[in-house]
């Protein structure tokens, strides 16, 4: 089992000195009017009564409990309320079941202890905590929410969850009360911190866990203390293997997107950015608002181009990353990008009297047509140029043999707003038939 716990002002990667397992306990400073009775009545568990607190705080008489006295008080003589989370958004092929029970997603629903969610491909779960930290399911992740917990004496949250296969992305809220815990698990890992992004991953047949640090500081360990533990700062990540093997790096910068403002109109939204040395894949990630709460898509590209379907009208932004051969994940960077479909394709076909150009296409509202054809190199001016087309072909008879260019435009309207696209020049190539007649 692997520990990782938050620290502060961590310059670098570096090994710190092994200690022994410390007891599951809060350090508890005595306020003015705390009262022994008050405190067990209100905050200890059934099993517990004030003569434990009375032991604890080492003083002789029970009706005088010493302001500023620090109790040092285990864990499990708390009580606690359960805080759960919700469920803020969702898509795709979404799996929720409590205590083995499955339910039907719905957006706003409680997700209490004992959850366990997971995503198909090309799906996504938000959850919202109780105290606004963000949780992310990928696609193909299985997670269980094991405690949503806020202790009733000093306020702190109590968060675990478990990651059993994929991944998990986390916005944490910083986490004021020193008492307050926000871990995530996998069979082989735990990362702990105390307000911070990170992501955890893992691997259930490489039996590999990742974690990649995009800010605050954690600091990552093997519970036996077999090996020095590390400290990770913003930008390093690490893996861990089935044997406890640990390997840190630092992740791969955010790429670049070619051609930002591109307004997307084709069936697909098309991206490509730009190579990062070392990378062996990229990721990408869309979204309708900036805080990646309603994610739309997600693609892994080999070589960063990108063409990713179903991506609905509207100011939408993209999240863009370079995965190391490790597969640690880098630093992401997002761009926002208008949607408008308003797709067209085009073919010609010979027939018996003349050459058949047709389109079609998607996109909303009022649809017209422009059809050029051009002598010899693209750029060449027209010798037709039909224009205001409601049809969907043109035939043109009669074509000398030679050398042509053709495109196909569209004048979408919809809603007010107005979308000219073109289709990439085709080349078209006539033979001259008398060439290959025979004879005298």
């Amino acid at each position: 089992m692997i520990l990782a716990m938050a620290l502060h002002a961590i310059p670098q990667a570096s090994p710190i000195q092994p200690g022994r397992k410390s007891v599951e306990t809060i350090v508890y400073t005595v306020r003015r009017g705390d009262t022994l009775d008050r405190m067990s009545r209100s905050f200890l568990v059934e099993e517990r009564t004030w003569r434990s607190l009375l032991k604890l705080a080492g003083i002789r008489d029970p009706r005088r409990l010493p302001t500023g006295r620090r109790l040092v008080i285990p864990r499990d003589w708390l009580r606690y309320t359960v805080e759960p989370a919700r469920l803020a958004s969702y898509r795709g092929n979404v799996r929720v079941a409590i205590s083995g029970r499955p339910v039907s997603p719905t957006v706003g629903m409680p997700v209490i202890e004992g959850t366990q969610l997971a995503t198909g491909a090309n799906s996504f779960v938000t959850l919202i905590l109780a105290d606004r930290s963000q949780i992310v399911l990928p696609s193909q992740t299985r997670v269980r929410v094991r405690q949503l917990r806020r202790i009733l004496l000093t306020g702190a949250v109590d968060y675990r969850l478990e990651v059993q296969n994929g991944r998990l992305e986390t916005k944490v809220t910083p986490l004021d009360e020193p008492s307050g815990r926000y871990r995530i698990e996998t069979p082989v890992s735990m990362t702990a911190v105390r307000g911070t992004e990170f992501r955890v991953a893992f691997t259930p047949d490489a039996t590999t866990a990742a974690t990649e640090v995009l800010g605050g500081t954690v600091a990552l360990s093997d519970a036996e203390d077999s090996q020095p533990p590390l400290r990770l700062e913003p930008g390093i990540g690490a893996t861990i293997d089935g044997t406890g093997a640990t390997r840190t790096e630092k992740l791969l910068p955010a790429p670049d997107l070619d051609n930002p403002g591109q307004l997307q109109t084709h069936d697909n939204a098309e991206f490509r950015v730009r190579a990062v040395p070392g990378a062996a894949r990229y990721r990408a990630v869309i979204a309708s608002d900036a805080g990646f709460v309603e994610n739309l898509a997600e693609q892994i590209s080999a070589d960063g181009s990108f063409a990713i379907a179903d991506i609905p009208n509207g100011n939408q932004f993209v999240r863009l990353s370079a995965i190391a051969p490790s597969g640690l994940e880098g630093l992401a960077q997002a761009y926002s990008f208008t949607r408008r479909l308003a797709s067209i394709r085009a073919s010609v076909k010979a027939e018996d009297d003349g050459y058949r150009f047709r389109w079609t296409g998607a996109g909303g509202g009022a649809r017209r047509y422009r059809f050029q054809l051009m002598p010899g190199a693209v750029g060449a001016r027209p010798i037709v140029d039909q224009v205001g087309l409601q049809e969907d072909s043109v035939t043109l008879r009669n074509l000398a043999p030679g050398i042509y260019h053709w495109r196909v435009g569209l004048l979408q309207i919809d809603s007010g707003e107005s979308v000219e696209t073109w289709t990439d020049p085709e080349k078209l190539t006539i033979a001259d038939a008398s060439a290959h007649r025979s004879g005298p």
